[in-house]
């Protein structure tokens, strides 16, 4: 008799248990689903679910990406970057490959840098995005306006982390003849709904070259409401963008 009581104690004991550890995981499970829900649609642009054909054949891939942490501060991170961009230029020529362009042309590179938030800036914890990242550059010559589209800012392991500055090297295939150019405006794409809050973006000149720049401070969240529309942020919709310098050639 004492051993049927015995084990009816223990099983008491044992549905105590397994009732109480779901009781814990259904509040784990309910706070991950509010922490998603309160996060929701972000957008704070006016731009977002746009449909874009999104043409990974035509993308242009950036010749550097180099992603810093916020631990790291942004003189220390464009220093190795302009490491890293002296390193590949000493290679080619190392190598007689030459210019990465060909032609009766002119090669010409720029840097592009965008700078993800943290909390203190936007009050969320989710600042990053792993979603997909376009870019479309204007330029002005003495030739007339030339657009690249399209570049990729999507690389592999992780870029756009919250706080973290991301710089990419890309170069532009110019008419001989030019003479001139300036950097003119800027469109940043995001696809998806993993939200991102750009703090900052900014293109310009590179190496001992004529400083040429845009800078815009946007500090605010592009997102969409299904994983296949597209938010963008323009540098000419915001009073905190500036372009300044000209380069001749």
């Amino acid at each position: 008799m004492k051993t049927v009581l015995k084990l009816k104690k223990y099983m008491f004991v044992a549905v105590c248990i397994l009732m109480t550890a779901s009781c814990e995981k259904s509040t784990v499970d309910a706070e991950v689903v509010n922490a998603n829900e309160k996060e929701g649609f972000m957008s704070t642009t006016g731009n977002s679910n746009v449909i874009i054909t999104d043409d990974q054949s035509e993308a242009i891939q950036p010749i550097i990406h180099m992603s810093f942490s916020a631990e790291t501060s942004k003189s220390e991170a464009l220093a190795k970057f302009d490491e890293a961009i002296a390193k590949y230029h000493s290679k080619n020529n190392n190598e007689n490959k030459g210019s990465v362009f060909s032609g009766p042309t002119k090669p010409w590179y720029y840097r592009v840098t965008t700078i993800t938030g943290t909390y203190e800036d936007s009050g969320s914890n989710h600042c990053g995005t792993d979603g997909s990242v376009r870019l479309d550059v204007g330029f002005l010559t003495d030739a007339g306006e030339i657009v690249k589209h399209n570049m990729k800012l999507d690389n592999p392991g992780n870029d756009r982390e919250e706080g973290a500055f991301d710089y990419y090297y890309l170069g532009l295939n110019l008419p001989y003849d030019i003479k001139w150019i300036e950097i003119n405006a800027a469109l940043i794409r995001l696809k998806g709904t993993d939200g991102w809050f750009l703090k900052e973006i900014g293109i310009s000149s590179t190496g001992d070259e004529d400083y040429v720049s845009l800078t815009s401070r946007p500090r605010l969240w592009l997102d969409s409401s299904a994983n296949n529309l597209w938010d963008s942020f323009h540098t000419d919709d915001h009073e905190t963008t500036n372009k300044s310098g000209r380069y001749d050639f």
